[in-house]
């Protein structure tokens, strides 16, 4: 059923005036025309003051749909194509930028070995996906919370799950189909730097893993120092690099038992 415009005009036109010059009765009878709610119409009309702001949000709420030219049935259609796939996204692990995030349990999957040589706007893809994900969660909960409501009270929630979900897959095929360029054949300082940048960076992810190891209290006393032992040696690395840790970094690991000195 296609919509009339002429309908969709007049709301338009209508939400457009100025509240002062807004007439109550015809406002009243475009949104009666648009839900069909008798009862609502008469409750703005014996008391428009109390309900002028309900009619407004009634008619901006239809008007929307209205603009991207949906029906109510459509908007239904549309709901039942973005929440499976929305689901689908849920399902999978959320991306985790950090090693710090990684909650107990928890497995970070998708991301690339190469993320941290990869170009800023190839990490980027990455990286914004962590808060996209979150979003997608909130608003799939949200729409579910709602399932008692009209599809058209649910629409704009629905609309900016599915721009969202739609945005992250294209993040993420984007970032996994991406090439990097061959790098040059490094000179003998170059090369020794550069393997240098990745003891440290496997160190830094070694203090990481057995810290948390030792944090989950699931090790037993023998664990623990060989856990101990592997950070040690890890803090050693790093040092002889003439790297830095933070002084956050420093105090968690002192109180753990590794030297700095």
């Amino acid at each position: 059923m296609k919509l009339d415009p002429i309908l969709t005009k007049k709301v338009q036109e209508w939400l457009d005036t100025p509240d002062h010059l807004r007439d109550i009765k015809e406002g009243a009878t475009l949104m009666l025309q648009l839900n069909r709610n008798r009862a609502l119409y008469n409750s703005v009309m014996l008391r428009p003051e109390k309900f002028k702001e309900k009619l407004i949000y009634e008619l901006k709420k239809y008007l929307r749909i209205r603009l991207d030219n949906l029906t109510v049935s459509e908007v239904s259609r549309m709901e039942s194509e973005v929440m499976p796939r929305a689901l689908a996204t849920i399902a999978d692990a959320p991306v985790i930028s950090t090693d710090d995030e990684i909650t107990s349990g928890s497995v970070a999957t998708g991301k690339r070995p190469d993320h941290d040589s990869l170009p800023a706007h190839i990490r980027e893809l990455w990286d914004s996906n962590g808060a996209r994900y979150k979003s997608i969660v909130l608003l799939f909960n949200e729409l579910k919370a709602m399932a008692d409501a009209q599809p058209c009270d649910r629409y704009e929630k629905l609309r900016i799950l599915d721009e969202t979900e739609k945005l992250y897959r294209a993040n993420l095929k984007e970032y996994d189909s991406y090439i990097a360029s061959p790098a040059p054949e490094a000179a003998p300082d170059q090369a020794q730097g550069a393997d240098m940048v990745k003891a440290v960076g496997a160190a830094r992810k070694t203090i990481s893993k057995y810290k948390k190891a030792i944090a989950s209290n699931l090790l037993d006393a023998e664990k623990v120092e060989a856990a101990k032992s592997k950070i040690q040696a890890a803090v050693g690395v790093i040092k002889n690099a003439g790297a830095e840790f933070s002084e956050a970094t420093v105090q968690e690991l002192t109180a753990i038992g590794i030297n700095f000195e």
